[in-house]
């Protein structure tokens, strides 16, 4: 797992190895062991390492071909590269290192562009290729590995993190407000952008080649259903096992220490069992809150470690650890916390970091075989195959708070005319209900948003970019529309924060539910198959009979890493989010009504979401040094000025 920085300065203006080396270095967490640069005239390629795969010198980055005619800079795993390299040299090539980085050089010589096809892994890299002065970078399927970029006439920069593109003198630091607006919308920027203007990501499974005569963009990869009868129940579920375990089997692949994480619930439970069949012993890393049992479940994850006899820690974070940390977290992730998700991969994957250098993980079970009651309450209509009567209730207010509230806010008049903007039919089609289930309400009739952002933002809607995905699915199927929207809309997100929490600590995080083999497998089966009697995962769970207790297998109660943000928000933390959102700052700030900032009836969901926002914009716009993270940059150890965190 690496760091990695490309730049072409396109007028012919030498490149400045200064500019390289800010943007590389911003980035020495996600690569403390190496660092590198090559500059090729208006060519410049930096990499920081994290050692892996050959933990020689052998594996220093930007790496070469043969004759140095074609420069890499890798950030991520290919996990089928034994093979390949096999392959590769019966074709003669020649091999200096045991590395998978030197694979995608040679493969890309054999095959060029075609090269992604073979590809198995999480992935973002850049080539120049100096033969064709052509600049090839892509993005692996499903988005594990990120990569942002930045073009104008004189300059193509890209890297790991929009904070290093951003390092580029000649890239400005400015709001998107149109990604501001996704964010508030939706939890995340939608399509290709970012919260910075100039910014945009390349999206998974897409590939960009950068030339004299341009930049293009394209998919490579998509899922496709082909939906096949004819099989039996043990049939489809001795090809999911074998597909599973061979999934985490070349995931284990390492020269450094390997462990998982472990949750308690199905997911990450198959995925530990699994590794350690084929690793041995392994070390387990879990996190607990104290509040109430919703926010405990180390009994579960307790029980599979004893199970499958691994070492297990378990870390027990406390209210002020959020917010010593909101800082620096919100610097790592480059965008405002959607949710307290990245905190709780932050914290244990601290935890595991201190033991392993890999871990693990049972992100995308979910997607991928069916597990929120989202996917079952759009398809479906029911959500009762889920035990959610363990879930904290839901804050409610009466109809005279609900209305006093808005009158506070907006006045009668304002009130009237949100009622008027409201369409007179209120449609109840399946897309509206599944935004009702994800997402806010549109910024035009958002009660919370200053009138100045909501002129910004003009026409603009979110609505059509988010349900994009929705519209192009390559299949009829709703259950499984809703599979794929989640797939490539809400997971790539979540595996952002899961990337940024995990290598502010330089750990590197794998996800061996998502190997492309495992997704185009369970593309086969119709949604009958899938879900039979709509039991969430039920292909997930036969599959892990052999292996997991069956209290593990038949719960249904399971949410990931919960964190008690209610509880939190509106007791020990109370006090010093209001005098933040309270601020003159934030209350100048014309993205929030004034009004609202000093609501007492603000719900602790309401207060979290303009608390990050604010926080987000006193790191990156207001450059302010009470947020930032101590000294980030050239020189910094990964764990340099992060708080130490409670082990149970």
């Amino acid at each position: 797992m690496c760091g990695i920085a490309a730049v072409w300065q396109r007028d012919g203006r030498p490149c400045r190895s200064a500019d390289v080396l800010a943007m590389r270095d911003i980035q020495i967490h996600r690569g403390p062991d190496d660092a590198g640069i090559h500059i090729d005239g208006p060519i410049g390629l930096g990499h920081r390492r994290l050692s892996i795969l050959d933990l020689s010198a052998a594996g220093h980055q930007p790496m070469s071909n043969e004759d140095g005619s074609i420069w890499l800079v890798f950030n991520g795993e290919i996990y089928n590269y034994i093979e390949l390299a096999s392959t590769l040299r019966e074709h003669g090539h020649i091999f200096r290192s045991a590395t998978d980085s030197e694979v995608i050089l040679h493969l890309y010589e054999e095959e060029g562009p075609r090269c992604l096809q073979s590809l198995n892994g999480m992935f973002a890299f850049v080539l120049w290729d100096s033969r064709t002065q052509i600049m090839f970078a892509a993005r692996d399927r499903i988005g594990i590995k990120p990569l942002y970029y930045s073009i104008t006439d004189d300059l193509f920069a890209c890297a790991s993190e929009a904070k290093a593109v951003l390092a580029h003198p000649n890239v400005p630091t400015t709001v998107d407000y149109q990604g501001l607006a996704d964010y508030l919308f939706a939890g995340s920027p939608l399509a290709h952008k970012t919260l910075f203007e100039g910014v945009r990501q390349l999206p998974p499974a897409h590939m960009l080649t950068v030339s004299a005569s341009g930049i293009t963009v394209a998919r490579y990869w998509d899922v496709v259903y082909r939906y096949q009868n004819g099989r039996t129940r043990d049939q489809i579920i001795a090809g999911a096992n074998d597909l599973l375990d061979d999934a985490v089997r070349i995931h284990c692949r390492s020269d450094a220490a390997v462990g998982c994480h472990l949750s308690g619930g199905l997911d990450s439970s198959l995925v530990s069992s699994l590794a350690v069949r084929h690793r041995g012993n392994i070390d387990a890393f879990s996190i607990r809150f104290g509040e109430s049992s919703f926010y405990d479940e180390t009994e579960y994850a307790c029980a599979v470690a004893k199970a499958i006899g691994a070492k297990h820690h378990v870390i027990a974070p406390e209210s002020q650890d959020l917010m010593a940390l909101l800082g620096p977290l919100t610097w790592h992730q480059d965008f405002p916390l959607p949710s307290a998700g990245g905190f709780s991969y932050f914290a244990v994957s601290r935890l595991a970091a201190d033991r392993v250098k890999v871990v693990l993980t049972g992100h995308g079970g979910d997607e991928v075989f069916g597990g929120y009651p989202a996917q079952f309450q759009t398809a479906f209509g029911t959500t009762e195959m889920f035990n959610l009567s363990k879930f904290p209730a839901a804050e409610k207010m009466t109809a005279i708070q609900r209305f006093a509230r808005l009158v506070r806010r907006q006045g009668l008049p304002g009130i009237a005319r949100r009622f008027l903007k409201r369409p007179g039919n209120h449609s109840d089609s399946i897309e509206s209900r599944w935004i009702a289930l994800h997402c806010g309400v549109v910024p035009s009739q958002n009660p919370l948003l200053h009138s100045a952002l909501v002129r910004k933002i003009g026409d603009y809607s979110p609505v059509n970019d988010y349900l994009q995905p929705w519209v192009e699915a390559p299949t009829d199927q709703i259950f499984d529309r809703c599979l794929y929207h989640d797939l490539v809309v809400y997971l790539p997100h979540l595996l952002m924060k899961e990337d940024r929490a995990s290598m502010a600590v330089s750990l590197e995080s794998r996800v061996p539910l998502l190997d492309y083999r495992i997704i185009e497998y369970m593309a086969t089966l119709l949604p009958e198959d899938k879900v039979p009697h709509r039991v969430p995962k039920a292909i997930m769970r036969e599959a892990a009979e052999e292996y997991l207790p069956p209290n593990i297998i038949s719960r249904n109660d399971k949410t990931p890493f919960p964190v008690p943000l209610r509880e939190w928000v509106a007791g020990p933390l109370a006090g010093e989010i209001r005098a933040l959102l309270m601020s003159e700052a934030s209350m100048d700030r014309g993205i929030f009504d004034p009004r609202v900032l000093s609501d007492p009836l603000l719900s602790p969901g309401e207060m979290l979401a303009m608390l990050n926002v604010e926080i987000w914009f006193r790191v990156f716009i207001d450059r302010d040094p009470n947020w930032l993270p101590a000294a980030p940059g050239a020189g910094r150890a990964p764990f340099a000025g992060l708080p130490s965190l409670p082990v149970w």
